[in-house]
């Protein structure tokens, strides 16, 4: 993983109780060597975009692992192969520290995992909120470690949301790559629509943010 230098600190009082277990339970994660970090709408809130409390805590790991239900909370794992090339940072909370996805990393995690984050609309309203931390340098320089469809998707996403600072310079990075149409919304049909000239991604779902 690459650790960022800058290092955060996190008020745990807007999450529901017993919230000192959930990290606990995660932090146990390393001490075995199973690498992790919070991601998906679990690190957006922790970044300010919390459009809605979560009540699942969410986490990417490198392999199966079972889900743990703690009072009203449950912590999901979801499998990454790119674990180890994830962005991450050091979040400092009062009850110690958690392994966090950047908000770069965030924003690829939720076009990558669209289905366990709220499903399209929730991931451009989330990437709205998000949009303010983005570095569009550091965007780029995560590019290369996803799939082309993916850095296309989210590009698509931040237009859609009027994020033109961070959408143009992923624009043109796609620009010089053989970039192929894709769907905006894997496993639904075309529906007969074409790829939008920017990004060629196939808009077979209508997304709309909840600004």
């Amino acid at each position: 993983m690459t650790r960022m230098k800058t290092p955060l600190f996190f008020h745990t009082s807007i999450w529901p109780q017993n919230l000192s277990i959930l990290f606990a339970k995660t932090s146990t994660l390393s001490f075995f060597g199973q690498p992790y970090y919070e991601s998906l709408l679990t690190a957006a809130a922790i970044h300010g975009a919390a459009h809605q409390q979560p009540m699942t805590f969410q986490v990417l790991t490198d392999r199966s692992t079972r889900q743990v239900q703690v009072a009203r909370v449950r912590i999901e794992f979801h499998i990454s192969r790119r674990i180890d090339r994830s962005f991450v940072t050091d979040v400092q909370t009062e009850t110690g520290s958690m392994r966090v996805g950047t908000p770069e990393q965030t924003a690829y995690d939720l076009v990558r995992y669209p289905g366990v984050a709220g499903h399209l609309n929730n991931v451009a309203t989330v990437l709205a909120e998000l949009a303010e931390k983005l570095n569009p340098r550091v965007l780029i320089e995560l590019a290369p470690m996803f799939k082309l469809p993916d850095a296309q998707r989210l590009g698509y996403l931040l237009d859609l949301v009027n994020q033109d600072t961070l959408a143009d310079p992923l624009a043109a990075w796609l620009n010089k790559r053989r970039s192929r149409p894709v769907l905006l919304r894997v496993g639904m049909k075309a529906k007969n629509r074409k790829a939008d000239n920017r990004w060629s991604v196939i808009p077979n779902e209508v997304v709309e943010a909840d600004l």
